[in-house]
């Protein structure tokens, strides 16, 4: 029988008794932003600082304009040195996009063995399967480009909402007026929902890519049909999911607040570089150790729901709520 519940343990369980998948799950957290581009789009319109995140969005994007403009510049004139310089910049710039680029093949290449991985743990009903994580990962691999481009299309497309709701709002803090107060409240309510609603849609299309073998366009035209169908029941797992993700995030803090944050004062007040290098990278760790564990329970999470939706199982909550009083 459909539950979220059961979907929410299967997915922990999967998490926390596969612990290789965790490695899938740092790089997959990279690469969607713990999975969660939604998650960005309500911090920002509900936080008081929406403001000053208005003005760091378009900073940013300015920041990154201006220095590829000065990377362009200073390319072309890199060869007017002498050859040693140009042969000396140009190894370290091409080792640096090999990194870049490695790096950007194993968080796309993950997010898509993730997916894999977690469906075979969940479809296995008696033995849990063995996995290979090299032949997961080059599986991963094969989908490597249209995942990428459901990335980027997600990520233009949420921060172009993100943009569109912070432009009354700039204006509001030069005109003041109740007039631009309102539109901005308007765009909230009109441009969240659909940034959040596309963010869905996108985790969907990543499972009939990955999973079905369906195409880019495929793949995006099935999952607005699965989600159009079932967008009460979406809806309410990305609201688990976060309250999940928020509760985590806080005990984290807590306890980098209790057990290290005093140790960090102590260090900083006395000058001991070493154990401040020491708790940093203790922190670190932590932060990106969580992210994995979350990375891969949410990812499995949205994996069972798919399935689960793709059968034809299953009905939202407040539906059965309100059958019963009914």
């Amino acid at each position: 029988m459909f539950s979220y519940r059961s979907i929410l343990k299967q997915s922990w369980n999967i998490a926390w008794k596969n612990k290789y998948l965790w490695l899938f799950g740092l790089f997959a957290s990279i690469a969607a932003a713990s999975g969660s581009f939604e998650y960005q789009v309500l911090a920002n319109g509900l936080q008081s600082s929406a403001l000053e995140n208005s003005y760091s969005h378009i900073n940013g994007l300015v920041v990154v304009l201006s220095a590829f403009g000065s990377f362009c510049a200073g390319f072309w004139n890199l060869f007017s040195y002498d050859i040693f310089t140009i042969i000396n910049t140009l190894t370290v710039l091409i080792i640096t996009l090999t990194l870049i680029v490695t790096f950007v093949w194993l968080s796309i290449s993950s997010q898509a063995a993730l997916v894999v991985s977690a469906k075979k743990l969940i479809v296995a009903k008696k033995k849990t399967p063995i996995l290979n994580i090299r032949e997961n990962l080059a599986k991963g691999h094969l989908h490597f480009w249209p995942v990428l481009g459901l990335n980027i299309l997600i990520k233009v497309l949420v921060g172009l909402a993100l943009f569109i709701m912070s432009v009354p709002l700039l204006f509001l803090a030069v005109n003041g007026s109740a007039y631009l107060a309102g539109v901005y409240v308007l765009s909230f309510i009109i441009f969240t929902p659909i940034a959040v609603s596309l963010s869905l849609i996108i985790k969907y299309a990543i499972a009939y890519n990955v999973l079905n073998e369906e195409s880019f366009c495929s793949s995006l035209k099935k999952s607005i049909k699965l989600f159009g169908n079932n967008w009460l029941m979406s809806v309410e797992m990305g609201i688990i999911l976060f309250i999940i993700s928020f509760l985590a995030g806080f005990l984290l803090l807590v306890i980098i607040s209790i057990f290290i944050f005093p140790y960090l004062v102590f260090a900083a007040n006395y000058g001991l570089a070493w154990l401040l290098v020491f708790l940093m990278f203790i922190v670190l760790a932590l932060i990106l150790f969580t992210g994995a564990i979350l990375t891969t329970f949410q990812v499995s999470a949205w994996t069972d729901l798919f399935l689960e939706l793709e059968e034809g199982r299953g009905e939202a909550k407040l539906e059965r709520m309100f059958k019963k009083k009914a």
